[in-house]
């Protein structure tokens, strides 16, 4: 197998109405029995040796029905990932197969660049197990554009020694969890808990679990509901953790869990974080002696319950200009079968959309019970730009905890909204 990896792309590059490049002259054509002389992916990220590894084990069992295509694999970061595509949509080489966020799916619909994969996707026993809920964002007008491959949901890592010494019990409500992390920050000496205001999917959470929504579908347009009271309370009560409360540290502000709570907790310098099942396994770098001292619950509800939750994380897709569909459609078979599924979740630490797979390792049960009571917020071509482009949500969160009142910067989200999510 061959990989490359993308190189920066200075500026961006505007979309064209219709999607192309995707294979070489020599390849078959869509549905010939012909194998393509080559199958090119693009997977998003650096790359791993672990997942080098794990990525010829695919190509090697997609070779036994494909024997005559080589495999080329092309590393996008996720920095580039909008203007990589940009390009090719613009008329660069776009790639056969390739990874895609599963927030972004109708985006790249909309725009043209996907191809229909309904009578393949139709034909393949494994698509029943697939989670519903992910499948029908990967389709528009009735038909598949996408196959859900892994997604991760948050829940609230916690130091499960520090909850038994102090005799915590596991926080079921709004009110609970904060005094949880009180008792830690007073007994340890360190932040009770962890809140990035650049986390939309775990301030998601603390919204739909009050009954608040970002917008709704009206008619053909999305609603702005950020003005709605169940917002403003859930976001006061998340921005409060810091500015009301006290069990915050003001130092994640700006900042995701990525670059800061995560290694402060895996160090214990922090009781409780916002994180999902892949940190796990990041975390073990920064501090395997910790590991046993870990442990996660649902995100709470304000009256008690576990609040719905985003499943971020990527899909799979032939991009619409391909002249070796059928041979890319079962590459992504193959990459999403129920061997190569487990071995996935068991290293990368995301939950399979497989619902015949399960996390290997006890610690991580908990995110499938998580994962089960999942949401989308309103995803269409308008979401990257209100919530990757503009950052709104964070935007919004990160003034409110630097002081603005929360009644005009909700305001001035629900406005955006409005605006942003119906391009």
């Amino acid at each position: 197998m061959k990989y490359t990896k993308v190189a920066a792309i200075a500026a961006a590059i505007a979309l064209a109405a219709t999607a192309c490049g995707g294979g070489d002259d020599d390849k078959a054509d869509s549905g010939a029995a012909k194998d393509p002389a080559q199958l090119k992916v693009w997977m998003m990220g650096d790359g791993t040796p672990e997942q080098t590894k794990f990525l010829d084990g695919v190509e090697t069992e997609f070779k036994t029905k494909h024997p005559g295509t080589d495999v080329v694999i092309k590393y996008v970061p996720w920095p580039q990932v909008a203007t990589t595509f940009q390009k090719a949509a613009a008329g660069g080489e776009g790639p056969d197969v390739t990874e895609l966020g599963n927030t972004d799916v109708q985006s790249h619909i909309e725009q043209g660049s996907l191809a229909d994969v309904s009578d393949l996707f139709d034909k393949w026993a494994d698509g029943k197990t697939l989670n519903k809920t992910a499948v029908e964002n990967d389709r528009s007008g009735g038909k598949t554009y996408a196959v859900p491959w892994y997604g991760g949901v948050r829940g609230v890592w916690f130091r499960k020694d520090w909850f038994d010494e102090l005799k915590i019990e596991q926080p079921k409500t709004w009110a609970e969890l904060s005094a949880a992390a009180k008792k830690i920050q007073d007994a340890k000496k360190v932040p009770g808990i962890g809140v990035a205001s650049d986390q939309t999917n775990a301030l998601l959470s603390f919204i739909w679990g009050n009954g608040g929504d970002v917008a709704v579908k009206e008619g053909d347009k999305f609603v702005g509901k950020l003005d709605q009271p169940q917002v403003k309370e859930a976001v006061d009560f998340y921005t409060g953790l810091l500015t009301k409360d006290k069990v915050a540290s003001a130092k994640y502000v700006g900042k995701n869990e990525l670059e800061g709570p995560q290694r402060d907790f895996a160090l214990g310098k922090l009781g409780m974080y916002f994180d999902g099942s892949w940190a796990f396994k990041e975390m073990k770098k920064v501090s395997d002696k910790n590991v046993d001292k870990w442990a996660v619950f649902p995100i709470p509800t304000k009256a008690g319950g576990n609040a719905p939750v985003m499943a971020g994380g990527s899909d799979l897709a032939v991009w619409k200009d391909s002249k070796a569909k059928d041979a890319a459609f079962d590459y992504i078979t193959v990459l999403n079968n129920a061997k190569n599924a487990q071995a996935w979740a068991d290293y990368s630490g995301f939950s399979s959309m497989r619902s015949d797979v399960k996390f290997t390792d006890p610690k991580l049960a908990i995110f499938t019970e998580i994962a089960g009571n999942t949401k989308f917020p309103p995803i269409g071509a308008g979401w990257a730009e209100f919530e990757q482009a503009k950052k709104v949500l964070p935007n919004t969160i990160k003034a409110i905890m630097q002081g603005k009142a929360s009644d005009g910067e909700l305001k001035k989200a629900n406005e955006q909204a409005n605006t942003l999510l119906n391009p």
